[in-house]
């Protein structure tokens, strides 16, 4: 799968850190949720995104196979968990609408969702992609939660992957 054993040390030293703070530095700065509910979700989605985003872009560009490309991402999202509730989870996307990992819903890897309408009849992944291609940022939108049914309200940040056709992206669910 890896063309050496340097690609290899450097694609798990990168996924450490990742979870690291993860694990580590977002619950700390949590804690300030409390006191700044309003900023802590966006300034903790901000921050997962671009660590992941910059993580991603120096693994994948040693690596010129597109499966092999995709089962990296699959194996460095799905273990990202941020938020005291574990709510967090990271997931990239092509640029035309096609999950490549998905740390939330594995199940929908694979599955193209450029013609996807969230619960108030938004195209919430082409929303996605217009906000990266922008340069990233922040939109609203309706998602399903893990584990439970309907759709609910999230705020979302999103950012290319640098050197990729990909972008990644992190929400948290709206009270």
């Amino acid at each position: 799968m890896f063309q050496s054993n340097q690609t290899r040390h450097k694609w798990l030293t990168c996924l450490l850190a990742v979870m690291f703070f993860a694990a580590f530095i977002l619950p700390a700065g949590h804690a300030r949720a409390a006191e700044n509910a309003g900023t802590c979700p966006r300034e903790v989605l901000q921050a997962v995104v671009h660590v992941s985003g910059a993580s991603l872009s120096g693994l994948l560009q040693q690596i010129p196979d597109e499966r092999e490309r995709a089962e990296v991402v699959r194996k460095f999202v799905r273990p990202v968990r941020f938020f005291p509730d574990n709510s967090g989870y990271i997931y990239v996307y092509t640029m035309d609408g096609l999950v490549v990992g998905h740390g939330g819903m594995p199940n929908l890897e694979g599955t193209n969702l450029i013609d996807h309408r969230d619960a108030k009849g938004g195209y919430d992944v082409r929303m996605a992609i217009r906000t990266a291609k922008a340069g990233g940022g922040f939109f609203e939108h309706y998602w399903q939660k893990p584990g439970l049914a309907g759709e609910f309200k999230k705020i979302t940040y999103v950012e290319t992957v640098a050197g990729t056709r990909y972008f990644i992206g992190a929400g948290a669910y709206i009270p």
